[in-house]
């Protein structure tokens, strides 16, 4: 028989995941959370119930207090040299994951050195967004784990929900998904161009062949013995915007789904204090 934890969970997963989730549906599940919360603390319940009870609140905040569609990834959202500090961050966030290389930087996805000034370190929540940010965890939109140092191309691509990344557990990897099918025979020298104008500079030639989708389904590349990796609950949140994105576009069957990947590893008092900052 289930537990009354083990249907909330159940209900949830049913339905709040649906961007277009009933809103009564949503408070009344806000309703049960807060007082599951109240007996677990009073009846001394085991530290599963909390860190369970941690992740359903975290997924309902994301998915009932941001009103979603103004948080989607499009074409207004790609970083700017004239967005506030994005030359900073950008810098902090090539040297941060070791991919500088002199003149030169390195892309965790095509894992190649381009010319520094064609990869670009971006915020995966958006800058714009920052008086949100409590609600996914951290406290400063320029959090080193709040950004990525990809090619240009990429970038643009993963601002406009066409690129999102799955998380694969076996292997541990942050998976590429192509979401726009249109793209798939591109190639991303000629978005390079067609975005950075007289910016841009060629890459070496092997990549001035490479598609979209060349870039489906591979995986992040991280420096070796470098742990810095970027927050999973924010890739998992653009993942969901851009998969509904996707949909509404037809560029994916409402079929198309992924795994949703959470759990940062933190331990329980990381997460009991998530919990309590978003209650306040």
């Amino acid at each position: 028989m289930s537990t009354p934890l083990e249907k909330l969970e159940q209900q949830y997963a049913a339905e709040v995941l649906k961007v277009d989730a009933d809103e009564g549906l949503l408070k009344r599940l806000e309703r049960g959370i807060r007082g599951l919360k109240g007996f677990a603390e009073s009846t001394g319940t085991s530290e599963e119930v909390l860190l369970a009870l941690v992740e359903i609140k975290s997924l309902l905040q994301v998915h009932s207090a941001l009103q979603l569609d103004r948080f989607m990834y499009t074409e207004g959202k790609v970083t700017r040299k004239t967005d506030p500090g994005a030359q900073l961050f950008s810098r902090s966030i090539k040297a941060q994951y070791g991919a500088l290389q002199g003149s030169k930087c390195w892309c965790l996805l095509t894992n190649a050195i381009l010319p520094s000034s064609t990869v670009i370190g971006f915020h995966l929540f958006k800058w714009e967004w920052s008086e949100y940010i409590h609600l996914l965890g951290f406290e400063n939109i320029n959090d080193v784990k709040n950004g990525l140092p990809l090619w240009k191309p990429l970038e643009w691509a993963f601002d406009t929900s066409r690129l999102c990344f799955t998380f694969d557990k076996n292997s541990e990897k942050f998976i590429a998904k192509i979401m726009d099918p249109s793209i798939l025979t591109k190639k991303l020298v000629d978005i390079g161009q067609e975005k950075m104008g007289s910016d841009w500079k060629s890459p070496p030639y092997p990549l001035q062949k490479l598609t979209f989708q060349d870039i489906d389904n591979r995986p992040l590349e991280f420096e070796p013995g470098r742990p810095l990796r970027p927050y999973k609950r924010v890739l998992n949140f653009q993942a969901r915007q851009a998969r509904t994105y996707a949909i509404r576009r037809g560029w994916q069957p409402a079929s198309w789904d992924f795994e949703d990947y959470l759990t940062e590893g933190m331990d329980l008092t990381e997460k009991l204090k998530i919990w309590y900052k978003s209650m306040h």
